[in-house]
Protein backbone atom coordinates (compact mmCIF):
# COMPACT_ATOMS: atom_id res chain seq x y z
CA UNK A 1 0.00 0.00 0.00
CA UNK A 2 1.44 3.43 -1.27
CA UNK A 3 1.52 5.84 2.06
CA UNK A 4 3.02 8.56 -0.05
CA UNK A 5 1.94 11.27 -2.24
CA UNK A 6 2.48 14.34 -3.84
CA UNK A 7 0.51 16.67 -5.66
CA UNK A 8 1.11 19.87 -8.09
CA UNK A 9 -0.23 23.10 -7.35
CA UNK A 10 -2.12 25.13 -10.27
CA UNK A 11 -3.25 28.22 -12.04
CA UNK A 12 -6.08 28.20 -14.29
CA UNK A 13 -4.81 30.82 -17.09
CA UNK A 14 -8.48 30.96 -18.66
CA UNK A 15 -12.24 30.55 -18.45
CA UNK A 16 -12.05 31.01 -14.43
CA UNK A 17 -15.66 30.79 -13.21
CA UNK A 18 -17.06 29.34 -16.69
CA UNK A 19 -15.11 26.51 -16.49
CA UNK A 20 -17.62 25.45 -14.14
CA UNK A 21 -20.41 25.36 -16.76
CA UNK A 22 -17.94 23.25 -18.97
CA UNK A 23 -16.46 25.78 -21.10
CA UNK A 24 -12.54 24.77 -21.75
CA UNK A 25 -10.24 26.20 -20.03
CA UNK A 26 -6.40 26.43 -20.10
CA UNK A 27 -4.62 25.45 -17.20
CA UNK A 28 -1.07 24.68 -15.94
CA UNK A 29 0.15 22.70 -12.98
CA UNK A 30 3.10 24.66 -10.70
CA UNK A 31 6.33 23.17 -9.98
CA UNK A 32 5.41 23.60 -6.34
CA UNK A 33 2.86 21.44 -4.35
CA UNK A 34 2.10 19.48 -1.18
CA UNK A 35 3.52 16.24 -0.11
CA UNK A 36 1.32 13.56 1.92
CA UNK A 37 2.36 11.26 4.36
CA UNK A 38 0.72 8.80 6.35
CA UNK A 39 2.69 5.86 8.54
CA UNK A 40 1.80 4.04 11.27
CA UNK A 41 2.31 5.02 14.40
CA UNK A 42 3.23 2.00 16.69
CA UNK A 43 3.48 4.10 19.88
CA UNK A 44 0.70 5.51 19.89
CA UNK A 45 -3.57 4.95 20.68
CA UNK A 46 -4.36 2.17 17.58
CA UNK A 47 -7.72 4.21 17.47
CA UNK A 48 -6.56 7.60 16.98
CA UNK A 49 -4.68 9.43 14.30
CA UNK A 50 -1.64 12.21 14.72
CA UNK A 51 -2.45 15.14 11.97
CA UNK A 52 0.79 17.51 11.27
CA UNK A 53 0.18 20.28 8.86
CA UNK A 54 3.50 21.85 7.75
CA UNK A 55 4.08 24.84 5.62
CA UNK A 56 7.01 25.61 3.40
CA UNK A 57 9.60 26.59 5.71
CA UNK A 58 8.67 22.97 7.97
CA UNK A 59 7.04 24.78 10.18
CA UNK A 60 4.03 23.21 12.32
CA UNK A 61 0.69 25.65 11.58
CA UNK A 62 -1.69 22.86 12.38
CA UNK A 63 -1.80 19.63 14.45
CA UNK A 64 -4.42 17.57 15.99
CA UNK A 65 -5.57 14.00 17.10
CA UNK A 66 -8.53 12.53 15.81
CA UNK A 67 -11.08 9.65 16.36
CA UNK A 68 -12.95 7.40 14.14
CA UNK A 69 -16.16 9.33 16.26
CA UNK A 70 -14.57 12.90 14.90
CA UNK A 71 -15.82 11.89 11.21
CA UNK A 72 -18.58 9.33 11.76
CA UNK A 73 -21.00 12.39 11.58
CA UNK A 74 -22.37 14.86 8.52
CA UNK A 75 -20.05 17.95 8.98
CA UNK A 76 -21.05 21.42 9.19
CA UNK A 77 -18.89 23.64 6.77
CA UNK A 78 -16.48 25.17 8.19
CA UNK A 79 -12.78 26.95 7.86
CA UNK A 80 -11.25 25.04 10.83
CA UNK A 81 -8.81 22.85 9.40
CA UNK A 82 -9.72 19.73 11.64
CA UNK A 83 -13.33 20.45 10.54
CA UNK A 84 -12.58 20.34 7.25
CA UNK A 85 -10.07 17.54 7.13
CA UNK A 86 -13.11 15.28 9.06
CA UNK A 87 -15.42 16.45 6.16
CA UNK A 88 -12.81 14.69 3.63
CA UNK A 89 -13.01 11.50 5.92
CA UNK A 90 -16.84 11.35 5.88
CA UNK A 91 -17.30 12.27 2.14
CA UNK A 92 -14.45 9.18 1.00
CA UNK A 93 -15.96 6.75 4.03
CA UNK A 94 -19.30 7.71 1.88
CA UNK A 95 -18.26 7.35 -1.48
CA UNK A 96 -16.38 4.03 -0.45
CA UNK A 97 -17.63 2.25 2.75
CA UNK A 98 -14.62 0.94 4.75
CA UNK A 99 -11.65 3.46 3.40
CA UNK A 100 -11.17 5.14 6.11
CA UNK A 101 -10.50 2.21 8.23
CA UNK A 102 -6.99 2.22 7.75
CA UNK A 103 -6.61 5.96 8.86
CA UNK A 104 -6.44 5.38 13.38
CA UNK A 105 -3.25 4.69 14.23
CA UNK A 106 -1.37 6.26 11.23
CA UNK A 107 0.74 9.45 11.95
CA UNK A 108 0.15 11.67 9.19
CA UNK A 109 2.22 14.75 7.92
CA UNK A 110 1.27 17.46 5.36
CA UNK A 111 4.16 19.63 3.81
CA UNK A 112 2.94 22.73 1.56
CA UNK A 113 5.97 23.81 -0.95
CA UNK A 114 4.43 27.20 -1.68
CA UNK A 115 2.99 30.18 0.61
CA UNK A 116 0.12 29.38 2.52
CA UNK A 117 -1.72 32.45 1.01
CA UNK A 118 -0.92 31.98 -2.60
CA UNK A 119 -4.12 30.36 -3.39
CA UNK A 120 -2.12 27.55 -5.57
CA UNK A 121 -4.25 24.95 -4.02
CA UNK A 122 -3.52 23.76 -0.29
CA UNK A 123 -7.24 22.57 -0.46
CA UNK A 124 -6.95 21.10 -4.29
CA UNK A 125 -3.28 19.32 -3.59
CA UNK A 126 -4.90 17.62 -0.30
CA UNK A 127 -7.86 16.19 -1.84
CA UNK A 128 -5.76 14.69 -4.80
CA UNK A 129 -3.72 12.98 -2.22
CA UNK A 130 -5.73 11.95 0.27
CA UNK A 131 -8.32 10.30 -2.87
CA UNK A 132 -5.04 8.56 -3.71
CA UNK A 133 -4.58 7.28 -0.61
CA UNK A 134 -8.39 6.20 0.04
CA UNK A 135 -8.28 5.36 -2.99
CA UNK A 136 -11.92 6.69 -4.11
CA UNK A 137 -12.84 9.42 -6.71
CA UNK A 138 -11.59 13.01 -6.20
CA UNK A 139 -13.96 14.51 -8.73
CA UNK A 140 -16.71 12.97 -6.61
CA UNK A 141 -14.56 13.97 -3.33
CA UNK A 142 -14.41 17.07 -4.29
CA UNK A 143 -17.66 17.84 -5.05
CA UNK A 144 -18.46 16.47 -1.57
CA UNK A 145 -17.00 18.73 0.11
CA UNK A 146 -15.46 21.87 -0.83
CA UNK A 147 -17.02 22.49 -4.39
CA UNK A 148 -15.58 23.38 -7.45
CA UNK A 149 -14.67 22.65 -11.63
CA UNK A 150 -12.13 20.01 -10.52
CA UNK A 151 -9.57 21.62 -12.88
CA UNK A 152 -7.05 22.20 -10.24
CA UNK A 153 -6.88 17.73 -9.53
CA UNK A 154 -6.48 17.72 -13.52
CA UNK A 155 -3.73 20.15 -12.48
CA UNK A 156 -2.34 18.02 -9.53
CA UNK A 157 -1.46 14.80 -11.34
CA UNK A 158 -0.55 16.53 -14.76
CA UNK A 159 3.15 16.75 -16.11
CA UNK A 160 2.40 20.12 -18.14
CA UNK A 161 -0.16 22.31 -19.44
CA UNK A 162 -3.69 20.69 -20.17
CA UNK A 163 -6.96 22.07 -21.50
CA UNK A 164 -9.80 20.88 -19.36
CA UNK A 165 -13.51 20.64 -19.55
CA UNK A 166 -15.80 19.80 -16.65
CA UNK A 167 -18.18 16.82 -16.96
CA UNK A 168 -19.20 15.93 -13.95
CA UNK A 169 -16.92 13.07 -12.30
CA UNK A 170 -15.43 12.44 -15.44
CA UNK A 171 -14.13 15.46 -17.03
CA UNK A 172 -12.46 15.63 -20.41
CA UNK A 173 -8.80 16.67 -19.52
CA UNK A 174 -6.47 16.76 -22.53
CA UNK A 175 -2.87 17.26 -22.37
CA UNK A 176 -1.15 19.70 -24.55
CA UNK A 177 2.04 20.36 -26.25
CA UNK A 178 1.81 24.38 -25.07
CA UNK A 179 5.32 25.28 -25.06
CA UNK A 180 5.09 28.88 -26.87
CA UNK A 181 8.02 31.54 -26.69
CA UNK A 182 6.27 34.03 -25.82
CA UNK A 183 4.85 32.57 -22.41
CA UNK A 184 8.67 32.74 -21.15
CA UNK A 185 8.54 36.65 -21.07
CA UNK A 186 5.70 36.66 -19.01
CA UNK A 187 5.14 36.86 -14.97
CA UNK A 188 2.80 36.02 -12.18
CA UNK A 189 2.60 38.75 -9.40
CA UNK A 190 0.75 38.12 -6.09
CA UNK A 191 -1.01 40.45 -5.16
CA UNK A 192 -1.10 40.31 -1.18
CA UNK A 193 -3.84 38.98 -0.35
CA UNK A 194 -5.56 35.42 -0.97
CA UNK A 195 -9.16 35.51 -2.43
CA UNK A 196 -12.28 32.99 -1.22
CA UNK A 197 -12.76 30.76 -4.17
CA UNK A 198 -16.30 29.58 -2.80
CA UNK A 199 -17.13 33.29 -2.17
CA UNK A 200 -16.28 34.12 -6.31
CA UNK A 201 -17.99 31.31 -7.67
CA UNK A 202 -21.23 31.90 -5.60
CA UNK A 203 -21.03 35.61 -7.35
CA UNK A 204 -20.63 33.95 -10.90
CA UNK A 205 -23.79 31.71 -9.98
CA UNK A 206 -25.61 35.11 -9.02
CA UNK A 207 -24.62 36.53 -12.36
CA UNK A 208 -26.61 36.24 -15.18
CA UNK A 209 -24.27 34.45 -17.63
CA UNK A 210 -24.96 34.39 -21.31
CA UNK A 211 -24.01 31.81 -24.03
CA UNK A 212 -22.81 34.09 -26.40
CA UNK A 213 -19.83 35.50 -23.33
CA UNK A 214 -19.43 31.23 -22.77
CA UNK A 215 -19.01 30.49 -26.34
CA UNK A 216 -16.33 33.79 -26.53
CA UNK A 217 -14.50 32.66 -23.79
CA UNK A 218 -13.98 29.10 -24.85
CA UNK A 219 -12.98 30.50 -28.26
CA UNK A 220 -10.70 32.25 -26.32
CA UNK A 221 -9.13 29.65 -24.18
CA UNK A 222 -8.59 27.09 -27.87
CA UNK A 223 -7.04 30.56 -29.74
CA UNK A 224 -4.78 31.32 -26.99
CA UNK A 225 -3.33 27.42 -26.81
CA UNK A 226 -2.31 27.53 -30.43
CA UNK A 227 1.42 27.55 -30.11
CA UNK A 228 2.38 29.61 -32.57
CA UNK A 229 0.40 32.46 -31.52
CA UNK A 230 2.80 35.78 -30.59
CA UNK A 231 2.76 37.71 -27.03
CA UNK A 232 0.76 40.85 -28.66
CA UNK A 233 -1.93 38.70 -30.15
CA UNK A 234 -1.86 36.82 -26.85
CA UNK A 235 -2.04 40.22 -24.73
CA UNK A 236 -5.28 40.81 -27.14
CA UNK A 237 -6.92 37.75 -26.28
CA UNK A 238 -6.09 38.22 -22.32
CA UNK A 239 -8.00 41.07 -23.06
CA UNK A 240 -10.67 40.62 -24.27
CA UNK A 241 -11.05 37.52 -21.78
CA UNK A 242 -10.96 40.33 -18.85
CA UNK A 243 -13.57 42.43 -20.47
CA UNK A 244 -15.61 39.32 -21.11
CA UNK A 245 -15.54 38.51 -16.84
CA UNK A 246 -16.21 42.06 -15.98
CA UNK A 247 -18.81 42.03 -18.08
CA UNK A 248 -20.17 38.52 -16.42
CA UNK A 249 -19.17 39.99 -13.12
CA UNK A 250 -19.64 43.71 -13.15
CA UNK A 251 -16.03 44.43 -11.66
CA UNK A 252 -13.54 46.17 -13.18
CA UNK A 253 -10.48 44.42 -14.35
CA UNK A 254 -7.24 44.42 -12.22
CA UNK A 255 -5.39 46.66 -14.60
CA UNK A 256 -7.84 49.52 -15.20
CA UNK A 257 -8.16 49.38 -11.47
CA UNK A 258 -4.81 49.56 -10.11
CA UNK A 259 -2.01 49.26 -12.69
CA UNK A 260 -3.56 51.15 -15.45
CA UNK A 261 0.13 52.22 -16.75
CA UNK A 262 1.24 49.16 -16.70
CA UNK A 263 3.34 48.92 -20.25
CA UNK A 264 1.61 45.51 -21.09
CA UNK A 265 -1.27 43.50 -20.67
CA UNK A 266 -2.51 41.99 -16.93
CA UNK A 267 -5.10 39.61 -16.33
CA UNK A 268 -6.41 38.28 -13.02
CA UNK A 269 -6.57 34.22 -12.16
CA UNK A 270 -8.62 32.60 -10.38
CA UNK A 271 -11.48 34.12 -7.92
CA UNK A 272 -11.05 37.75 -9.07
CA UNK A 273 -9.22 39.88 -6.42
CA UNK A 274 -6.88 37.96 -4.77
CA UNK A 275 -4.12 35.52 -5.64
CA UNK A 276 -1.90 36.07 -8.33
CA UNK A 277 -1.97 38.52 -11.59
CA UNK A 278 -1.06 36.95 -14.94
CA UNK A 279 1.53 40.03 -16.56
CA UNK A 280 2.08 40.26 -20.18
CA UNK A 281 4.88 42.45 -21.16
CA UNK A 282 7.62 43.25 -23.84
CA UNK A 283 9.73 44.67 -21.06
CA UNK A 284 12.88 42.89 -19.32
CA UNK A 285 12.04 40.68 -16.27
CA UNK A 286 14.01 43.67 -14.20
CA UNK A 287 11.55 46.42 -15.52
CA UNK A 288 8.99 44.12 -15.03
CA UNK A 289 9.65 43.60 -11.49
CA UNK A 290 10.77 47.13 -10.38
CA UNK A 291 7.24 48.62 -11.71
CA UNK A 292 5.24 46.07 -9.42
CA UNK A 293 7.99 46.13 -6.61
CA UNK A 294 7.87 49.78 -6.70
CA UNK A 295 4.25 49.65 -5.84
CA UNK A 296 4.23 47.46 -3.32
CA UNK A 297 3.94 44.39 -4.74
CA UNK A 298 7.11 42.20 -4.10
CA UNK A 299 6.35 38.35 -5.32
CA UNK A 300 6.94 38.74 -8.87
CA UNK A 301 7.12 35.23 -10.36
CA UNK A 302 9.22 34.19 -13.56
CA UNK A 303 6.35 32.01 -15.93
CA UNK A 304 9.35 29.00 -16.16
CA UNK A 305 10.28 29.32 -12.53
CA UNK A 306 6.53 28.92 -11.62
CA UNK A 307 5.23 26.35 -14.32
CA UNK A 308 5.77 22.30 -14.41
CA UNK A 309 6.57 21.69 -17.82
Amino acid sequence: MNNHFRANGKLLLTGEYFVLDGVPALAVPTKKGQAFSADPDYGQDDQRVSWIALDKDGEQWFRSLLTRADWAQPQVEAEDPKARICQILHAAEHLRTGCTDRVPGMDITTELEFDRQWGLGSSSTLIAAMASWLEVNPYKLLEATFGGSGYDLACAIAEGPILYERNGSTPKVTALDWHPEWVKSTHFVYRNQKQNSREGIRAYRAASVSERVKKAIGEITIALSDPTLHLRAAAQLLRRHERLVAETLDMKPVQEELFPDFPGQLKSLGAWGGDFIWALSEESSEKVGAYFNERGYETVIGYEEMVLR
